[in-house]
């Protein structure tokens, strides 16, 4: 058999959540954060917020924009911009840095394929787009789902659904049009189980996705139960675990198969890929890439990941968006060590 094709350029998987975007739990070991206010005839003012941008091949700025906030380390003093997100759909509000945005724009500006990649549900990846970094993809639900910019589209957010992917999941998930059928009423395996589930009095989520849904243990379930239904899955299913929750996709799904079909789209292959992530969920994605880094580790599995393979693993000491910049400076090395060889 031939060796895989060697690709002219990276491609860098990225999860949001603990990896790009940190929440007040994380950031308040690490410092502090200021609301930059001014006063004037008793109304609050937003003071001048600096973001970058990539314009006509240059990464510029500042630019003003309302919402800008100032993160102090505790250790250092070493202060950092930083944007809220809105809230998702939970009611959790995190944050990501300016240095994060700007460093990610000048490695897709060297040539390299920048992925997100997130659990999450479609309205929150969608509300949260004029926040996140500028991706050649954008994938959520654990790889159910998978957009790319279109510039022929004339909409203010112009991005495409990958439907022959979507179509994968069909004989399990249903169709892509059911985003309006109550999960309840859909068709495919993994529906069956979402109304077993509920019928047994589960705590289910489902809102905004299509195709996957969580589960969460309370009401007298235990992460015991949890574990007994995940050992008992159909084979035609799979499951992981997102801050602390279980979600439950079809078999085609996860993120290890969405950016399998990502990098066949580019021609290139996962052993030359790079990850940035934090949770359980990103687990089957690192085991076939050929580097992984790691902000924070913020489950058993991937603690045991660590153990097992601690050369492919980069893991920073800090915490919050003070560990994705000090990650992104190993990425840099790591890109620069890519083009050498």
């Amino acid at each position: 058999m031939a060796p895989p094709k060697r690709a002219s350029f990276n491609v860098c998987f990225c999860d949001i959540d603990g990896t790009l975007v940190h929440y007040p739990e994380a950031q308040a070991k690490w410092g502090d954060t200021l609301q930059r206010l001014s006063v004037h005839a008793g109304r609050s003012l937003f003071l001048r917020h600096e973001v970058f941008m990539l314009l006509a091949g240059e990464i510029t700025g500042p630019s003003v924009i309302p919402g800008y906030f100032m993160y102090v380390e505790r250790e250092t003093g070493r202060r950092h911009k930083v944007l809220k997100l809105p809230p998702t759909t939970t009611g959790h509000q995190g944050v990501i840095s300016i240095n994060t945005l700007t460093e990610l724009a000048r490695m897709r500006k060297g040539g390299v394929k920048l992925v997100l990649i997130t659990g999450a549900r479609l309205a929150t990846l969608l509300t949260r787009m004029a926040f996140l970094p500028a991706a050649d993809a954008y994938v959520c639900e654990n790889g159910g789902r998978i957009y790319y910019p279109d510039t022929s589209l004339t909409v203010a957010l112009p991005i495409s659904e990958d439907i022959v992917w979507r179509k994968t999941h069909n004989a399990t998930a249903g169709p892509p049009d059911t985003d309006a059928v109550p999960p309840s009423e859909r068709p495919g395996k993994l529906w069956d189980l979402y109304r077993k589930l509920e019928a047994d009095g589960w705590a289910l989520d489902a809102f905004s996705y299509t195709t996957n849904f969580r589960l969460k243990a309370k009401d007298g379930k235990t992460s015991d139960d949890v574990l007994d239904l995940v050992k008992n899955l159909d084979s035609d299913l799979s499951s992981s675990f997102n801050i602390g929750l279980a979600d439950f996709y079809p078999s085609t799904s996860g993120k290890e198969k969405a950016a399998q079909h990502i990098v066949d789209h580019y021609n290139s292959n996962l052993s030359e890929a790079f990850l940035l992530c934090d949770d359980d969920n990103d687990m089957g994605l690192a085991a076939v890439v050929g580097k992984v880094f790691l902000p924070s580790i913020t489950s058993d599995s991937v603690q045991r990941a660590v153990e097992a393979n601690p050369e492919k693993f980069v893991v920073s000491q800090k915490g919050g968006i003070i560990a994705t910049e000090e990650i992104l400076e190993h990425v840099e090395d790591h890109i620069g060590t890519f083009l050498l060889g």
